[in-house]
């Protein structure tokens, strides 16, 4: 498995790859280090051409040695390192490592605690969870009081997953399950079912209420047969399925009562258009969640694989 740690020698960065420590893979894991070293000269480039390339060279022995703290931290989880310092803007350098290893997941860390540091986020880690084309972990450290209080050593033990039997929520569902976790850990499967906006007039007919309570309880079977299957070797496992208009605050309100350490949600969108909007439950989830954020792409390699092999098929 090829995992692509990006990191900015920041205290998030760091707890992202202690994060990532503690993550169980079942497979070897492949992972590369990269920092982006800026690259000013793109925007002004008179007046950085003589100290850029001495501050380039400051920055790149700071990030090397930050590389090298990471590395060691991880040696013992990860079949190989290789580390790379790259100048350019970060989001396009992160981008385009990934998109080259074919990478399967990015790891990166999130700035901000407060309600406007959770919208804006940084633009770095919005804009790479955003436009990935694998899967992308956004690690939100634990805020200062939970430092203090030691959780900074604390493992995921509470994972939400927002499970609505689609492929995408399936897929991101197996790609969670395919670590190793402990028999303790907790999972949840929330599914949110629609609820009309009956002042509106467009939900009175009883046809509509009927439709509602069916997909409700397709929703309900759906949720109960995936905790089923989890239950084989999680057993503190459950589903819930609640009404909500607003998918992703829905999410994030059950992922902050439940004190969740990681939400997990599958990212459906294909086109462009969807990449723009990220479909608005995932970024929701990804801008107003407390907890650190998982979006799985893992239906997309997977159709991209059947796809790939349909064409040899065809062609054999």
């Amino acid at each position: 498995m090829k995992v692509l740690l990006a990191t900015d020698c920041s205290a998030p960065a760091m707890a992202a790859a202690k994060f990532l420590g503690k993550l169980r893979f079942k497979v070897p894991i492949q992972l590369t280090l990269i920092t982006a070293l800026g690259d000013p000269y793109g925007a002004s480039p008179e007046s950085t051409q003589h100290w850029f390339p001495e501050l380039l060279r400051q920055e790149r022995a700071r990030a090397e040695s930050h590389q090298s703290d990471v590395a060691s931290l991880l040696s013992d989880r990860c079949e190989s390192i290789d580390k790379i310092c790259r100048p350019g803007h970060p989001v396009k350098v992160v981008l385009a490592e990934a998109e080259d290893l074919d990478c399967d997941l990015i790891v990166i860390g999130a700035h901000g605690h407060s309600f406007l540091g959770r919208l804006l986020i940084g633009s770095v880690s919005d804009s790479v969870a955003t436009h990935a084309k694998c899967s992308v972990l956004v690690v939100r450290p634990p805020d200062d009081e939970a430092k203090d209080a030691g959780d900074d050593d604390a493992k995921p033990d509470k994972i939400l997953i927002g499970y609505d039997s689609s492929n995408a929520s399936l897929q991101a569902t197996e790609e969670i399950m395919a670590l190793d976790w402990d028999p303790t850990t907790e999972v949840e499967l929330i599914s949110v079912a629609p609820v009309y906006d009956y002042l509106l007039g467009n939900g009175l007919s009883t046809a509509a209420i009927a439709n509602e309570e069916e997909i409700f309880n397709e929703m309900k079977k759906g949720g109960q047969a995936m905790e089923s299957r989890l239950a084989e070797t999680l057993p503190n496992v459950k589903s819930i399925v609640v009404h909500d208009q607003r998918i992703g605050d829905a999410i994030a309100d059950v992922a902050r009562t439940n004190g969740s350490d990681l939400v997990v949600v599958g990212d459906s969108g294909h086109s462009l258009l969807d990449d723009f909007l990220l479909g608005s439950t995932t970024k929701y989830v990804l801008r107003h969640a407390d907890s650190s954020v998982w979006i799985s792409r893992r239906h997309r390699a997977a159709t991209k694989q059947e796809s790939g092999s349909a064409a040899t098929d065809t062609t054999a």
